[in-house]
């Protein structure tokens, strides 16, 4: 039986692996005894990204995983002019979905507690398509 912390670390790494296939500048901040705002930043096209990753052990995701450093973090970043923080979300079936912390933030208020799949696909992005954007916007000359 592999622990929570382990294969929330094992997604991390799979995730920033994804992203570098898809040629990004991938940084996966290593866990401390501190804790840090943010699992993983990339860079690509001039764009940067953050991200912070949860692996789901059931169909649902609580959304009080979502912690506030992480979401100051965010704030902060894209208050710097970078795109919005997003939450990789993994389901147990291995489906991907990447949900702005700003969508997380309007679930809570409309008095979400947790939120499966579904709503995962229709107020964010399956990782996927977002990857699927990102290749295009690169054009042919990373093939």
């Amino acid at each position: 039986m592999v622990s929570n912390k382990t294969a929330g670390s094992r997604f991390e790494k799979e995730f920033a692996g994804i992203l570098a296939d898809h040629w990004f500048w991938v940084h996966l901040f290593q866990d401390n005894k501190n804790g840090q705002p943010c699992d993983v930043i990339a860079a690509k096209d001039g764009h940067a990204y953050l991200f912070d990753c949860k692996n789901c052990e059931t169909d649902c995701f609580q959304l009080s995983r979502a912690e506030e450093n992480q979401i100051n973090a965010m704030i902060l970043f894209s208050m710097m002019g970078n795109a919005v923080g997003m939450f990789a979300i993994r389901f147990p079936d291995g489906q991907v979905y990447l949900l702005p912390y700003t969508k997380l933030q309007e679930l809570q208020g409309a008095g979400f507690k947790r939120i499966n799949a579904t709503v995962c696909r229709t107020q964010g992005i399956p990782l996927e398509q977002w990857l699927d954007w990102s290749d295009r916007d690169a054009g042919d000359n990373r093939k």
